[in-house]
């Protein structure tokens, strides 16, 4: 009997890791296993999972871009190989914010992974404030739509009316025929699951010109807000995420799209990982640098 597998994409900062734990909530009942593909080299994702409670299952976690790259592409089958030899009967993954999941199914049928995975549906999570904006410049978002079998509104919580309205006009004007849900902090709208039916795309938009720059940070000399009044007024920055030792404090950091939610933490398990358009992290690094705070000079172009 082959598992049942589904891929959760979305851009960075759309919501991911929340939707997916009432996700987990949600299939309580089933044997899951979460494979979570981070963008940056270190991955924070898991960290904020483990941090949570995941309860029957098993996480796994690759870093440092995409697993639909080509660079990838081995490791993700090696841990999909793996993940259908345990027990569980279903497999989420949550893919990095920059992947364009088309690809999947041929990937499945080229590692003969098909015969032991179904593929039931591609959810997108859809940010009404930042995918909106960045959909007119960042071709991945469209892509990503392209490839959903379902498409969610996040932050329903956190958004207007006109903003979520705005937000499907757009995504009508790029796949009238996809079904459009609403989630409120992470919880999805409806019981159902996610309707099947993908459309195929033979390849797709992983390349290593098209990746954004990454930066990270264990630790500031100033307190979180400096950091964090520098990283919000540029315009470069696509995404925050992680553990950061200020001044004031260990803090847990996650861009909103509208601002940054911070959370107190007893313990840093991983950086702060700053994301930002592909060819300006040394413009970032100088904004940082002004008020007083240094980034080391580790810099993956992802």
């Amino acid at each position: 009997m082959r598992k049942e597998l589904i891929i959760l994409s979305g851009f960075l900062g759309s919501g991911k890791t929340t939707f997916l734990r009432s996700l987990l909530r949600r299939y309580a009942d089933r044997r899951i296993a979460v494979l979570l593909n981070d963008f940056g080299d270190v991955p924070v994702d898991g960290a904020v999972l483990r941090k949570g409670g995941v309860e029957n299952g098993v996480v796994v976690e690759i870093g440092g871009g995409s697993v639909f790259c080509s660079c990838l592409r081995e490791p993700f089958v090696k841990a999909l190989m793996e993940l259908s030899r345990r027990d569980e009967d279903l497999v989420i993954v949550e893919a990095s914010g920059m992947s364009d999941p088309a690809s999947v199914d041929r990937l499945l049928a080229l590692s003969g992974l098909s015969d032991r995975f179904d593929h039931t549906a591609t959810i997108c999570l859809f940010d009404p404030i930042k995918s909106l904006k960045l959909a007119h410049v960042l071709e991945v978002i469209p892509r990503q739509l392209a490839s959903a079998s379902v498409v969610v509104l996040t932050k329903a919580d956190m958004t207007g009316p006109e903003e979520r309205e705005a937000a499907r006009a757009y995504i009508r004007s790029r796949e009238p025929d996809v079904p459009i849900l609403e989630s409120r902090n992470g919880e999805p709208e409806g019981t159902d699951r996610p309707a099947r039916g993908l459309p195929a795309f033979a390849f797709g938009f992983n390349t290593p010109d098209n990746r954004p720059d990454c930066l990270s940070l264990a630790s500031v000399p100033t307190d979180a807000e400096t950091l964090l009044g520098v990283l919000r007024a540029d315009r470069n920055v696509l995404r925050v995420k992680g553990y950061v030792r200020a001044r004031n404090g260990i803090l847990f950091v996650s861009d909103t799209g509208k601002g940054f939610e911070t959370e107190p933490s007893e313990a840093a398990p991983t950086p702060l990982m700053i994301i930002c358009m592909r060819g300006t992290a040394d413009s970032v690094r100088a904004a940082l640098r002004t008020a007083g705070i240094e980034c080391p000079h580790n810099l993956n172009t992802l």
